[in-house]
């Protein structure tokens, strides 16, 4: 997967993703809890909302240390986090970066933990970094079924490239985690105790009108790829018109008077060291 070239895409629309995943963000800080003065891990940090949200409420005598295998985030949150001293941005990968140095009370992501290509190994070097006792509270997306925001691009591809392979739901993707049962039984063979999980159903809103969540998701998802590998020879144009037109006819069946309200199912994962 090419990070630094979906690191520029989100951050280029950095606002309405923000917005759409702005309540999820703010139940997994009320399950994170963090206290004044605690040194917290931000898995797969992003454009950095979650990191300065968590920065604010461990305050200066506090630490958050961002970290993401994209360079182009990590800049960013850089850029966004200049007057926060007490944040870290740091370029790595958690499935084998050396925590030997770090020890915190806390790690916490925001779908940043779907991706690994070795699950196991990456919770157990991730556990290397908390304290004994410390806690770790991530969220991931449930199954396709449930989330419109993936289900309706996924139709749109199908119908249009209808040579395109299934995608495996177990492979590293935004859906890698939506079996409970697997990622609370990875969590509890990975070294860690009171494991639980809590399914959430919300609604995402983003900027904007159906149109433009289509051309957002256009922009950091893999679709001109898929089109260039699928599609028929002298057909990409009409076959990227055709993956639009599904979308924003999909997202449209959600729209409102006043926005585009898609209904959403997220789990969050909790468990101590």
């Amino acid at each position: 997967m090419d990070w630094s070239a979906l690191a520029q895409a989100w951050i280029d629309h950095e606002e309405p993703i923000e917005r759409a995943h702005s309540p999820i963000k703010d139940e997994l800080l009320k399950r994170a809890a963090l206290q004044p003065g605690e040194k917290v891990l931000d898995l797969g940090c992003g454009s950095g909302a979650l990191t300065l949200d968590a920065a604010a409420r461990v305050g200066p005598q506090g630490s958050v240390i961002a970290l993401d295998i994209a360079d182009n985030f990590v800049a960013r949150v850089e850029h966004r986090a200049r007057n926060v001293p007490h944040i870290s941005p740091v370029q790595g990968d958690a499935q084998d970066f050396s925590f030997s140095d770090v020890k915190c009370d806390a790690v916490i992501s925001l779908f940043g933990t779907m991706f690994f290509s070795d699950p196991q190994v990456a919770f157990t070097n991730i556990g290397n970094s908390l304290y004994e006792g410390g806690r770790i509270a991530f969220v991931t997306w449930a199954g396709p079924q449930h989330n419109p925001w993936f289900s309706v691009p996924g139709k749109a591809l199908a119908d249009a490239l209808p040579e395109m392979p299934k995608p495996d739901p177990s492979a590293p993707g935004p859906m890698a985690f939506a079996n409970v049962e697997m990622v609370t039984d990875l969590l509890s063979k990975t070294g860690f105790a009171d494991v639980a999980a809590e399914e959430i159903d919300t609604h995402l809103t983003p900027i904007g009108a159906a149109a433009d969540i289509t051309a957002m998701m256009l922009a950091i998802g893999p679709f001109r790829g898929a089109v260039s590998q699928f599609a028929k020879l002298g057909e990409e144009g009409s076959a990227m018109d055709s993956i639009a037109k599904g979308m924003t006819e999909g997202y449209g069946a959600f729209a409102g008077e006043q926005d585009v309200r898609v209904p959403a199912r997220v789990i969050f994962y909790t468990a101590t060291r």
